[in-house]
Parts: C-alpha cells; sequence; structure tokens
C-alpha cells in the first residue's frame, strides 16, 4: 500500500490542478489538500515528504502542461523544481495538532512567495490564487492580496481534514477563520471614483500557436488598425495589444508611431501602444502614451522579462543543449514603476506576463494610476490554458487594486474587468474585435496595496518556524 501512496499523490495532486481556469473547479484545492493531510497522518516524516513532492509533481504536470507551445525539456524541469519548492516548507508542518492547524496555510503561502521570486524572478502562474476568482474568498486579495486567498485554501483544507478525522471542533475553528477574512474584506478600504471615462481594447485577431520570430509583424500592426477601422467606436483611452508594433530604434522616427498619433488625433483618444523596439541582437519591450496632439506622454519599458521566452538565462549554457533560433534577441530590462503618464493621468501599465506579479501593479499605484493597462500577447500557446490564467490574473489585480484592467490581447482574451472582478466585455480567442465600455478612473489604496506582499510573507514564516520549534520541543519532553 505504501509503495502505491506516491502513485496516488500524483493522481490527487493532478486532480487539485483542475481547480485553475480554464477548468474552474476551485474546491478540488481545497478537497485535495484536505485528503492529502488525512492520508499523511499515519505516515513516518519521510513518507510524507515523499507524498508531498508526488502531489505537487502531479499537480504542476498538469497545471504546467501548456510550456509545451514552448519547450518540452522545459516542462519536464519546471514541474521537480516548482514540485521541491512548495514541499520544502511543508517539512516544517507538525504531525498534529494545533501547530499542524496554523502551519500548513503558512507553509502554502510561504511556498507560493518563494515561488514568486525563484527560479529567474519567479514563475507564479498556475497558482492557487487563481481558482477562486469566482468564489466568495476573492474578496480577500483586497486584504493582503492573492497570499491571504492561498491562506484560506489552506485553512479550508484544514477543515476538510478535521471533517474526514471527525475533529469538529478543528471544522468550526477553520470554517469560522475563514469567514472572519471574508468579512473583514467587506470592511476592507477601497478607492475612490474621480471620473467616468469611455474605455477601449483592441484585439488584432489572428492564428494561435505562432512565434515572433517566424511571424509577419508588419500584419499584426495592419490588423490592429483594420479592427479599429471595422468597430467604431467612441473613447477617450485606446489599448492595443503587446509587440502591435515592431520598429529599429529609436521608435519616435517610425512611420508607425505617426500612424497611431494620426489615429489617436482622429479619435481624439489617448492610445496605450506597445513596441518591440529593435536596437541590435536586443529589443525593448516598451508601452508608450500617444496624445491626440501626436506627442508621447509616457512611457514604460518592461521591467519583469519572460526567462526562456524574452531572455535565455544562463545562455551560453543552454545553447549547447537546446536550439534557441526562435529568440534569436534578447529583450533589455527597464525599470522604475509600471505607470505612464497622460492627459487622462497617470495609467498604470504591466506587460504580459507582469500581469501575474501583484508588485508591478503595485508600484504603478504607488506613483497614482487610476486604472490598470495590460498589454498581452498569448499568440505563443495554441489552446486557451494561458488565456484563461491571464485573464484570471487581471481580475485579481482589478480587486486587490481596486482599479478597472483593461487587458488588450493579440490572439488571447482581451478584457475590460471592473474593480470587483466582474468581466465586463471580453472576447473570444483569434477574433479581431474591438471591445469598450465605461470605465472609472480611481484613486486610494486597499490594505493589500498600501502594504504589499512582505508583511503577510513574513508572518507566514513566523509562523510555520514558530509551530516547528513548539512541535519539536513537545516531542522531545516526553
Amino acid at each position: 500500500m505504501n509503495r502505491l501512496a506516491p502513485i496516488g499523490r500524483l493522481t490527487l495532486g493532478a486532480a487539485i490542478s483542475l481547480s485553475l481556469p480554464p477548468y474552474g473547479l476551485w474546491m478540488l484545492a481545497p478537497i485535495g489538500l484536505g485528503l492529502h493531510l488525512r492520508l499523511s497522518q499515519a505516515s513516518t516524516k519521510r513518507r510524507q515528504l515523499l507524498n508531498t513532492f508526488s502531489l505537487w509533481v502531479g499537480y504542476y504536470g498538469v497545471a504546467l502542461v501548456w510550456m509545451t507551445d514552448l519547450t518540452v525539456a522545459g516542462w519536464l524541469v519546471a514541474i521537480p523544481v516548482q514540485a521541491v519548492i512548495m514541499s520544502a516548507p511543508m517539512a516544517l508542518v507538525p504531525d498534529s495538532g494545533t501547530g499542524r492547524s496554523i502551519a500548513f496555510p503558512a507553509a502554502l503561502v510561504v511556498a507560493e512567495a518563494i515561488r514568486w521570486v525563484l527560479p529567474f524572478g519567479g514563475v507564479p502562474m498556475s497558482s492557487l490564487a487563481m481558482g477562486p476568482v469566482d468564489s466568495y474568498l476573492v474578496d480577500t486579495v483586497r486584504v493582503s492580496g492573492p497570499l491571504l486567498l492561498i491562506a484560506s485554501i489552506g485553512v479550508l483544507a484544514i477543515a476538510v481534514e478535521g471533517a474526514l478525522s471527525t475533529q469538529i471542533r478543528r471544522v468550526i475553528i477553520a470554517l469560522a477563520a475563514v469567514l472572519s477574512i471574508v468579512a473583514l474584506a467587506q470592511i476592507a478600504p477601497v478607492g475612490t471614483s474621480n471620473t467616468v471615462i469611455q474605455g477601449s481594447v483592441v484585439q488584432a485577431g489572428g492564428q494561435l500557436g505562432t512565434r515572433a520570430a517566424s511571424s509577419d509583424e508588419a500584419a499584426v500592426f495592419t490588423r490592429h488598425l483594420e479592427a479599429v477601422e471595422r468597430h467604431n467606436v467612441e473613447t477617450d483611452l485606446m489599448v492595443w495589444s503587446e509587440s502591435s508594433v515592431s520598429t529599429f530604434a529609436p521608435l519616435e522616427q517610425s512611420k508607425e508611431l505617426k500612424t497611431i498619433a494620426q489615429l489617436a488625433n482622429r479619435l481624439d483618444a489617448v492610445i496605450i501602444a506597445n513596441f518591440s523596439e529593435i536596437e541590435g541582437d536586443y529589443f525593448r519591450n516598451a508601452s508608450v502614451a500617444i496624445e491626440p496632439a501626436g506627442n508621447i506622454s509616457g512611457r514604460y519599458d518592461k521591467v519583469h522579462l519572460v526567462p526562456f521566452g524574452e531572455y535565455i538565462p544562463l545562455r551560453s549554457v543552454v545553447e549547447k543543449f537546446a536550439d534557441l533560433s526562435l529568440i534569436s534577441r534578447e529583450a533589455l530590462p527597464g525599470s522604475g514603476p509600471g505607470v505612464v503618464n497622460s492627459s487622462l493621468g497617470p495609467i498604470g501599465n504591466v506587460i504580459s506576463f507582469e500581469v501575474y506579479f501583484p508588485e508591478r501593479v503595485r508600484s504603478g499605484n504607488a506613483e497614482g494610476a487610476q486604472v490598470i493597462t495590460n498589454p498581452t500577447l498569448a499568440s505563443s500557446y495554441e489552446n486557451s490554458l494561458v488565456p484563461e490564467q491571464s485573464l484570471a490574473s487581471a481580475r485579481l489585480r482589478a480587486i486587490e487594486s481596486d482599479r478597472w484592467v483593461l487587458q488588450a490581447s493579440t490572439t488571447g482574451y482581451s478584457a475590460i474587468v471592473a474593480p470587483d472582478g466582474r468581466v465586463v466585455q471580453r472576447s473570444n480567442l483569434r477574433e479581431q474585435t474591438v471591445l469598450s465600455s465605461p470605465i472609472e478612473l480611481r484613486s486610494g489604496q486597499t490594505w493589500a496595496t498600501s502594504l504589499g506582499k512582505r508583511p503577510i510573507t513574513l508572518f507566514a514564516a513566523f509562523l510555520l518556524i514558530a509551530s516547528a520549534l513548539v512541535s519539536s520541543r513537545s516531542r522531545h519532553s516526553k
């Protein structure tokens, strides 16, 4: 039976991954984790660690399958790396008692916090926080971001373990804790509306599963123009998708910029366009705000680049084992907060992958951003897995920052998201369209954007270590 346990945990982990978009069975996360905890009660510490590692291997084997559209080898390497990160803090979770109930949610928080910085700056995709985006739990991100949402999932898992162990008191305490967090979220501070404008996002459309190195970059620009011409909309703020324009540096001298400036003048709108600004063997992923008068009022260069997508870590080593021809140019990172200035006021800007990182949105809010724009791509992937996760992340960023989010994708899901996480407008995959809706320019901070992720991360680490020490002293005193 024990020899089959890791196989069972692989299957259980795979089932938990179905809590993520696009599957949406979010309750599988606390149920699956609670079942894992219950089955681990009578195991040795070594067996628990093996089973926990197997659980996360099963989870990421399914949750990261989208990586096979980029590299199968990368997917195979990422699975055990992510599983080790999630498993390591759980080695400190006590076997029983009150410490276990406290330490397990804390371990989830610590593990996810590590995933958001390691390796290569972090890969927080397929996070447990994406699952409950349509549930009553999601408001907790307004209090302390997605890490508190993940902690809530962990507390619910404790309730499930208690129910399976017929420990009713544990169930009641766990459920009461979750209800208290949700109640706190309802009275947590939010922003205020300054004015209402008309916002829009442009989706160029096209095929999925294409790469920048082999795509017709000029055609992407043309399809954006065609979409605007075919969908006559009145707008004050228009957002184009990532890499909507490719040009050589400096972008200010490009004919494409002049064309967009003429469009901005005709629409009497601010246009946020995203440029791949090529300079030799490198490029910059830059968003600019183009005013109706034709000038550029603000620029933001992407800070958090995609490892093995926009640059190759340890390239001299990797190129000995892999074909890197699809990433012939590497991106140069920008610096500073995610915001561009405009005549409408400061506009938050997170480019593609950055929408998965709460701190990038927080950096723009700290500079007075009144709305969040998210140019993204998604054309490299052949199915809806990444577009669904990208949209779920945009919804989390909207709630925790209490801002409207305008997400413009080339071929994925473009959307207009309200501050409460509602998707007001949404495109279809591959569709060429323009979405438009009244949106608010908002100011003010939530607790999540005021404090960031550091307090909850440090508090969770303290609880985890303290629980482990108390449990260890208790064992030695017997």
